[in-house]
């Protein structure tokens, strides 16, 4: 499926891209506490959602399109870089995953009871057989009466066997993986994949000032440096060719599902660091839906 991305798609505050670099930039170099700045709203890994279609319809989707190629539902699955989206454990038990992986750099998600709760009612207002979360006084008991583990820091997928998984999900977040960092995350979701088994990544692929290109125009060296990497600003910059040849070379099988791109050249796309300009300006687009298979 292709389509075209909407005027002002992705933009964010209403201010030049410049202004939202710098303070994003000032704000890492006097390295303010990250639960301060958390709590203020700033520099979160991935956005907060308390929207019914992304807590239970959307894993109901990807569930749905794992039993439209494999013929069953899948018994397990992960999901990577998750956020406050791990509240999703008590729709994937209710859609009969029995075991539920997350996957996260970081801690983020919700301590509340109710958070958990609240999607397992979702669930069951949708006719499915929700977990009874009812006696879970706190978010462990709530993760494990949904057969649920939450797996936090760099190595966190090593607690999962090889070929444990049949379903992978990452929401926005590998364009976050830093390059050097990609090709072993992605050998990591390789050997825990199952036989057959399915990833579903959704991948942004403008900028997260604005909803263009404007960050291509920084060399690598001032991109990759850990300064950015504190910002929040960080994005690996890799085109779609790119990111489907890493999948490849991890031993994936990828195809685009979906993509949705630019009507026109969008802001930066003219600026962009000489470097840069060997990614061809068809992989350019604003968002791809990737699956992929062992």
């Amino acid at each position: 499926m292709i389509a075209t991305a909407p005027a002002g798609y992705a933009a964010g505050a209403p201010l030049p891209w410049w202004v939202k670099v710098a303070v994003k930039l000032a704000t890492a170099a006097v390295h303010l506490p990250r639960d301060g700045l958390r709590r203020l709203g700033l520099n979160r890994h991935t956005f907060i959602a308390d929207d019914p279609d992304r807590l239970v319809d959307e894993p109901a989707r990807h569930v749905a399109r794992f039993r439209a190629l494999t013929g069953r539902a899948p018994r397990s699955v992960l999901e990577i870089g998750p956020g406050r989206m791990v509240a999703r454990a008590a729709a994937y038990a209710a859609l009969g995953c029995e075991q539920i992986w997350f996957a996260d750099v970081e801690d983020d998600a919700p301590t509340d009871v109710a958070a958990y709760q609240r999607v397992a009612a979702l669930a069951a207002e949708r006719g499915l057989p929700a977990p009874d979360l009812s006696g879970a006084g706190t978010r462990d008991a709530a993760l494990a009466a949904c057969g649920a583990r939450l797996l936090i820091g760099p190595d966190a997928l090593a607690a999962i066997p090889d070929g444990a998984v049949d379903l992978v999900i990452s929401d926005v977040v590998l364009e976050h993986v830093r390059r050097d960092a990609l090709p072993g995350l992605l050998a990591a979701l390789a050997r825990v994949s199952a036989p057959g088994g399915l990833g579903r990544h959704a991948i942004d692929f403008h900028d997260h000032v604005g909803g263009a290109l404007n960050t291509l125009r920084f060399s690598p060296g001032f991109w990759e440096s850990a300064w950015v990497g504190r910002s929040g600003l960080y994005v690996n910059r890799m085109g779609l060719g790119a990111m489907v040849a890493a999948f490849q070379a991890a031993g994936f099988a990828a195809e685009v599902t979906e993509r949705l791109v630019w009507p026109g050249a969008p802001p930066g796309a003219a600026k962009i660091h000489a470097s840069l300009h060997a990614t061809p300006a068809e992989d350019r687009v604003a968002f791809a839906r990737v699956e992929t298979r062992r």
